[in-house]
């Protein structure tokens, strides 16, 4: 099984090979390719740089390549143009009974390309036996092997050294320091330090062969000390290291050396017998897979987590470049092989990503999306206080005359205009009201017998994260008496994080309930954590445990005719399991409930006749089979009101969780080389990274039927007004009409205070009359009568008097004509202002604010005054 997109991609799954770094190169060697035919091929390169697309495979001869795994690659001090590789494993089977044979070695000229095999068949002299799980360091012209296992278990002579000037292998095993040599050790690092110091590093007691040690429980050696082997006075002593936080023990893991002797440790695995170990770092502390050892002093530091680190795995490569960056890659997870390449720098402690960061427009997005909310809040406020006022005012309303409010309301004919054109308009004021009426009448029944449809949707979370399923397995067709191991699994995702820990075994919950026509039923119920969560394949967000799962059955192999598996997929949030079978939620989830009355009763009835067609498959155990799965919510409408049916506002729902699922079964039986060997498997992953919501909506509600009343509305005041013309409104609305006490006092106040107190209002108070041509006339007639009385009084007859008189008469009278004929221009003016282009509200408002009496001062004075009774 291959891994799900890593960081630098090199389509070449590798587990259980070696590397080193050489003339800006990079190059790994053996291993495990997973892709047949794996032993053809031998020798890989990638530049410093690591540009996965120059990664290439070296064109050596593949009948000479020593296609071996587990071995270990070293460069030759005397020739730094060839390439030494020391034991490994050979996937050939073997018969045990055989003896071993003496260690496999090669040299890679990389002139020519040629490999040379240096295995001493025949020899007589000491040299080491076949091995694997060692190790191997290079100091000056010698390499040391230590530890390690064949075929057929521990090796007793376990420590050698080679000297690359002689080709001669010698014991280190019974030297003068043999008293202070450590135990062997398998699935351990040895990293060389500048002064001479081999440090053995974690791995665990060599037990069992190459059967039983897969399935055997290890002891590990813990980190909290390191065998040291000085290699130039021949001695070993032990260690203690120290530090803040003591990384976990491990077996299987990488390390490397910086040019300042600090050692990386990547990786690796517990000490459980497989299918029941689990990955360093799988457990959820993702820090735990990094771990940095100061020689100098002999301290552990523990970088932080990232993104960028390496899913949890074992038999991976790692090499050192540029002194201080370690080159981490490939490996085995499960039965996942991974094909990836990551880099941690050591001085900055911490994985460098693939590619520079690109700026992430959420940020912006959550300001706008905050910035939004804020303004909304304030029209919210600014609502809720109209509301308030508005409540406040309909406590006072206006006094008045009721029926003469309505009279003025409907019949308001404006001056000039003859009595039909009233009528006329009268008349279609009603005809458009009773439209009006009918039209509010034919939308509320369509509201009223709307349908209730469905709106389908898709949410997703930010990191595009989504829950797993509560998936449940039936075995069928295994009996105790019959078989020596019963069935069971394990769990895994492609990013190496573990799950098995979320696997319930509810075989006896459910034996008098479920009934697949079977005598036997052994069934789990996984049911994993809320955050333990399925993200894409190429999100490496911290909140992402993998992009799909992993599920192997193990136990006894049985023919497909006789055996299956029985798979349900359960919505998590919606689990039937839980309350029909007793079966105890860990994780305290919403409670339980039915969505209906019979779904219990249904539920059972399909549990035990096997009525279930829905995300219920039947596979066979001997192959790999493919689920997917989509989570779905239902919202149904609350139908306990009117309001909540018909208002389309404020909508309350009740959620009813889903899940849609597929399976399929490969046709041909899976084939595994691992130890033990599972029967088949069972990946499961996610459609789509999002929630399908499915939302129950009334087609029409009351809210779409206000902007229908809306739009008819205006187009009826709009037609009307085409046809009678428009009536202007007052400049005020409701709040200043309808205001009152304090609020009243202050409008008023407002225009008695702007406005001069001894003038007449426009609009309001009519010209007056000594303005007015009638008045003029009237005023010169009365002065000829008089002057006529005076003549005969005094019998005055100056005729130049006279003519003054009349000159002066005449101009007078001329500039006061014209005033006259102004002021009544005016007046006709504002008459027909008043009547045709405006309210005269707001004008009425003024001359009675202007009141003497309404002013409180002079009420104040009015009043000493006022008798009483």
């Amino acid at each position: 099984m291959f891994a799900g997109q890593e960081l630098r991609s090199t389509d070449r799954p590798i587990y259980g090979l070696s590397a080193l770094s050489l003339n800006d190169s990079i190059y790994f060697y053996g291993g495990y390719y997973a892709v047949p035919p794996w032993n053809m091929e031998a020798m890989w390169s990638i530049p410093n740089t690591v540009s996965t697309s120059q990664f290439t495979q070296l064109a050596t001869d593949p009948y000479a390549s020593p296609a071996l795994i587990y071995g270990s690659l070293v460069t030759s001090p005397l020739n730094n143009q060839q390439l030494y590789t020391f034991g490994g494993h050979h996937p050939e089977k073997v018969d045990p009974a055989l003896p071993p044979e003496p260690m496999r070695y090669y040299v890679l000229d990389m002139a020519s390309l040629a490999w040379s095999p240096l295995q001493k068949v025949n020899s007589t002299t000491p040299q080491p036996l076949e091995r694997y799980w060692h190790s191997t360091a290079l100091h000056g012209n010698t390499a040391y092997i230590f530890g390690g296992m064949n075929i057929t278990g521990p090796l007793n002579d376990y420590f050698w050294a080679y000297d690359f000037t002689s080709d001669g292998w010698r014991s280190l095993s019974n030297t003068a320091a043999v008293q202070d040599i450590p135990p062997t050790r398998c699935g351990h690092t040895a990293n060389m330090l500048s002064n001479g110091q081999m440090v053995i590093l974690g791995g665990y007691a060599c037990v069992g062969n190459y059967t039983t040690n897969p399935i055997t429980t290890k002891s590990l050696f813990p980190l909290n000390e390191a065998a040291i082997y000085d290699s130039i006075h021949g001695t070993w002593h032990s260690q203690r290291l120290a530090g803040s936080i003591i990384p976990d023990a491990r077996t299987y893991h990488t390390a490397a050396t910086t040019s300042d002797d600090r050692i990386i440790v990547c990786g690796g695995q517990d000490g459980q017998e497989q299918p029941f170990h689990t990955y360093i770092s799988s457990k959820g502390d993702a820090s735990a897979m990094t771990a940095i050892l100061d020689t100098t002093q002999w301290t552990w530091s523990i970088p932080d987590a990232s993104p960028y680190q390496p899913f949890p795995r074992s038999f991976a490569a790692a090499s050192v470049v540029n002194g201080s960056k370690m080159v981490y890659g490939f490996g085995l997870n499960y039965h996942t092989i991974y094909d990836g390449l990551y880099i941690f720098d050591a001085d900055k402690e911490a994985w460098l990503p693939e590619d520079p960061p690109s700026h992430d427009a959420s940020d912006s997005h959550s300001v706008l999306f905050k910035v939004g909310m804020a303004v909304l809040g304030i029209c919210l406020g600014m609502i809720m206080l109209a509301g308030c006022i508005w409540f406040c005012k309909r406590r006072r309303k206006a006094k008045g005359n009721i029926l003469s409010g309505i009279k003025r309301m409907i019949w308001h004919p404006r001056t000039g205009e003859p009595l039909w054109a009233e009528l006329a308009r009268l008349l279609f004021r009603i005809l458009f009201f009773g439209v009006f009426v009918a039209i509010v009448a034919i939308i509320v029944l369509q509201v009223r017998n709307s349908p209730i449809i469905d709106q389908k949707f898709y949410r997703h979370t930010e990191d595009y994260t989504i829950d797993v399923p509560d998936i449940r397995f039936c075995f069928d067709g295994w009996y105790p008496d019959q078989v020596n191991t019963m069935p069971f699994l394990r769990c895994a995702t492609d990013f190496g994080d573990s799950c098995s820990q979320y696997i319930i075994n509810i075989t006896d919950s459910v034996r008098t309930g479920l009934d697949y026509y079977g005598e036997q039923l052994t069934c789990f119920l996984f049911r994993s954590s809320p955050d333990f969560r399925l993200g894409r394949t190429s999100d490496r967000s911290s909140s992402s445990s993998g992009s799909y799962l992993k599920f192997h059955y193990y136990g006894d192999h049985l023919p497909s005719n006789q055996s299956r598996v029985h798979v349900t997929f359960y919505n998590k949030y919606h689990d039937p399991n839980l309350p029909v079978y007793n079966i105890h939620d860990p994780y305290n989830l919403p409670q339980f409930n039915w969505y209906s009355k019979d779904e219990n009763a249904a539920f059972q009835a399909a549990e035990q006749a096997n009525l279930r067609t829905d995300n219920a498959f039947d596979l066979d155990t001997n192959t790999v089979s493919t689920g997917s799965y989509e989570l779905s919510e239902r919202q149904v409408i609350i139908s306990d009101n009117v309001w909540n049916k018909y208002s389309g506002i404020g909508t309350a729902r009740s959620v009813m969780h889903q899940i849609q699922s597929q399976a399929m079964s490969e046709p041909s039986v899976a084939h595994y080389n691992s130890i033990p060997a599972p029967m088949g498997a069972f990946n499961v992953f996610p459609s789509r990274y999002e929630i399908a919501v499915s939302r129950e909506q009334r087609a029409f509600t009351l809210l779409n039927a206000m902007g229908i009343i809306g739009g008819i509305s205006g187009l009826l005041l709009g037609l009307q007004a085409l046809l009678f013309g428009f009536r202007p409104r007052s400049p005020w609305g409701w709040v200043h009409r309808w205001s009152f006490g304090q609020m009243r006092r202050s409008l008023l106040h407002g225009l008695r205070s702007r406005f001069p107190q001894g003038a007449n209002v426009p609009i309001v108070h009519p010209v007056h009359r000594r303005f007015s041509v009638v008045q003029r006339e009237h005023q010169k007639q009365m002065r000829q009568q008089q002057q006529q009385r005076l003549k005969k009084i005094y019998d005055v007859d100056d005729e130049e008097t006279k003519l003054s008189d009349d000159d002066d008469e005449g101009g007078e009278e001329e500039r006061g004509d014209r005033m006259a004929r102004l002021e009544e221009r005016l007046h006709v003016f504002e008459l027909l202002f008043q009547a045709y282009y405006i309210n005269d509200e707001v004008f009425r408002s003024l001359a009675y604010a202007l009141k003497p009496a309404d002013h409180p001062q002079q009420r104040k004075r009015q009043q000493p005054q006022q008798k009483p009774g």
